[in-house]
């Protein structure tokens, strides 16, 4: 399992705490979601944990879901389970959480394809996602809008510096994205340059 966040891994923390607010996407996730301790929880993508060390004291367990070993080792609190697996082949039983969230993960889900496999792969995603997904519960995404000039600027940086082959959606897109699934889909502005996706299972 070939990840190339593996050769970012030592630098990855300092970088997101001086980049981004890990604290402010957790209270966003708090102001569009209830947080209880009867919650099973899966972190998709969820990397060293920034997001899940302030979901697992609100919630029963919170599991993260990520390809990078190194990124996963890095993950220290001891109340957060981790798994090594991708998007596409999530390794656990239908209807198995109540919550799913990923933040700024949801574009790396093409890392690692082709372009031209770039909609079946996002596709399976999704599918996997919904199976894992109880009824009524509940998966949150939030990104970058690559209609954006922030949101542009990540795109090109990661798809013509540092070659990652990721799929960024604005907020029309992504909801496009779900128009086949039996869900209910509402877009909540972040900021000029990113939005929140709360995607309820009916």
């Amino acid at each position: 399992m070939n990840c190339k966040f593996d050769k970012i891994a030592e630098y990855y923390n300092p970088l997101i705490k001086i980049f981004a607010n890990p604290k402010k996407h957790y209270k966003k996730i708090r102001d569009v979601f209830e947080l209880n301790k009867n919650l099973l929880v899966l972190d998709l993508g969820g990397g060293t944990g920034l997001i899940a060390d302030y979901i697992s004291k609100d919630v029963k367990k919170v599991i993260i879901l990520d390809p990078s070993e190194r990124m996963l080792k890095k993950v220290k609190n001891n109340k957060i389970q981790k798994a090594r697996g991708i998007a596409q082949k999530i390794p656990f039983k239908n209807k198995t959480f109540d919550f799913v969230y990923c933040v700024d993960s949801f574009h790396h889900f093409t890392n690692g394809y082709k372009k031209q496999e770039y909609s079946q792969a996002i596709n399976i995603c999704i599918e996997e996602i919904l199976r894992v997904l109880k009824r009524d519960g509940v998966l949150l995404i939030i990104e970058f809008d690559n209609t954006k000039f922030f949101g542009k600027l990540l795109e090109i940086f990661e798809n013509y510096i540092i070659y990652f082959g990721s799929k960024f959606y604005s907020k029309n897109e992504l909801k496009l994205l779900f128009e086949e699934y039996d869900v209910k889909v509402e877009t909540f502005d972040i900021n000029n340059f990113s939005y929140l996706a709360r995607i309820t299972k009916k």
